[in-house]
C-alpha cells in the first residue's frame, strides 16, 4: 500500500495542477510507472483537491475528490495500475475551483471535446467564444458569433460546462475544425487566448495522436525517464519521483510531440497594457519586473485588479 505524508500547501492564489506521462516510439507504461503516477497524482494534489481526473488514451475519469480519495476509491473496484499498464500515456489534472462548481462533474477537467481532451491550469479573466455556445443553447447571451454545439463536441453528448476553463477548448476545437492541423490549430488559438487569461495547459488531438503542452503565466515543467517525456507543475514533482533532465517551459512555449518525438517549438507572445480597467498605471519598476519576467501575469491582475491586451 502507498503510504504518502503530503502538507497541502493552498494561500492565496487560486490553482489547479497538471501532470503526466507520454510515451516515445513503441513504449508502454508499466507497474513502476503507475507507481510514479500514484506519488505524482497525490503530489499535484497539493496544488488542488476539489476533484481529480485523467484520460489515459481510452476514457476520461474524473470525480469531485482529492486525489488520494479518487485513487483510493478506484482500487475498490479494480487496480488503478489496470488503467495504467500497458497504455502510452497518462495525463491528469488536479482541480483548486475557480468558476463551477466541482461537485458537478461536467466542471472538472479534464475536458473531451471533438477531436481534443484537455485540461488547464490558470483562469480566464473574461468569457468570449464560450458565451456563443451557451447562445446557442437557449441562454441569454449578448454575443452573436454563434458556434454549433456539434462542431465542438461531435457525436460526444455533454451537459455544457460552467467553468472558465472550457473556453480554451472551445476556441482550439474551433480552430481545429478551420485548419484541419493540429499545430496550426494551437497557434491561432493561443495567440488569441493569452490576451485573455492564464494557462498552463495540456492538450491532446485523438484526431493526429499528439500532444501539446503550453505555458503563459503559470508553471510548468518537462523531464524524461527513458522514453518517456514526464510533465508536471512543480519542478520538485518530477524530481521526488526519479524524472531526469528537467526544464522548465518558458513564458509562452508551445511544444507539441509526437511519438517519435518533439514535432513542433513556438513561442507565441502576448502583449499586455500598462494602464489597468481601473484607471491607473503600473509603477516604472514594476513594468520593468514584468518585461524582465519576475513578476506574473496572474499577480498584477489579482493585485491590481489590472488587464492587459
Amino acid at each position: 500500500m502507498l503510504l504518502i505524508n503530503i502538507v497541502v500547501r493552498r494561500g492565496d492564489v487560486d490553482m489547479c495542477g497538471i501532470g503526466g506521462v507520454w510515451c516515445l516510439g513503441n513504449a508502454k507504461l508499466s507497474k513502476r510507472d503507475a507507481k510514479k503516477l500514484r506519488y505524482l497524482a497525490i503530489y499535484l494534489e497539493t496544488r488542488g483537491q476539489d476533484a481529480f481526473g485523467f484520460y489515459n488514451g481510452e476514457k476520461v475519469i474524473k470525480f469531485p475528490s482529492s486525489a488520494t480519495d479518487v485513487i483510493k476509491m478506484i482500487d475498490r473496484i479494480k487496480p488503478f495500475n489496470d488503467l495504467v499498464v500497458g497504455r502510452n500515456m497518462f495525463l491528469m489534472h488536479t482541480r483548486a475551483s475557480t468558476e463551477g462548481d466541482p461537485l458537478k462533474n461536467k466542471n472538472n477537467h479534464p475536458f473531451e471535446l471533438k477531436d481534443i481532451v484537455f485540461a488547464h491550469n490558470g483562469i480566464m479573466y473574461y468569457y468570449t467564444k464560450y458565451e456563443d455556445i451557451r447562445f446557442k443553447n437557449g441562454s441569454s447571451s449578448k454575443y452573436v458569433d454563434y458556434i454549433d454545439t456539434y462542431e465542438i463536441f461531435g457525436k460526444i453528448e455533454v451537459d455544457l460546462p460552467e467553468t472558465d476553463s472550457f473556453e480554451i477548448g472551445v476556441e482550439i476545437q474551433k480552430e481545429y475544425n478551420e485548419s484541419r492541423d493540429f499545430v496550426t490549430a494551437l497557434s491561432e488559438a493561443f495567440s488569441f487566448l493569452v490576451h485573455y487569461g492564464d494557462m498552463a495547459v495540456w492538450v491532446y488531438s485523438k484526431r493526429e495522436d499528439l500532444l501539446a503542452l503550453f505555458k503563459h503565466g503559470r508553471p510548468l515543467f518537462i523531464g524524461f525517464d527513458n522514453e518517456k517525456l514526464w510533465f508536471a507543475s512543480e519542478e520538485w514533482m518530477l524530481r521526488k519521483i526519479d524524472v531526469n533532465n528537467i526544464r522548465t517551459l518558458k513564458e509562452g512555449e508551445l511544444i507539441v510531440y509526437s511519438r517519435a518525438g518533439e514535432e513542433c517549438f513556438e513561442i507565441i507572445e502576448g502583449e499586455y497594457s500598462y494602464k489597468g480597467s481601473k484607471g491607473f498605471f503600473l509603477e516604472k519598476e514594476e513594468i520593468e519586473e514584468l518585461e524582465r519576467g519576475e513578476r506574473e501575469y496572474w499577480r498584477l491582475y489579482r493585485d491590481y485588479g489590472f488587464w492587459y491586451y
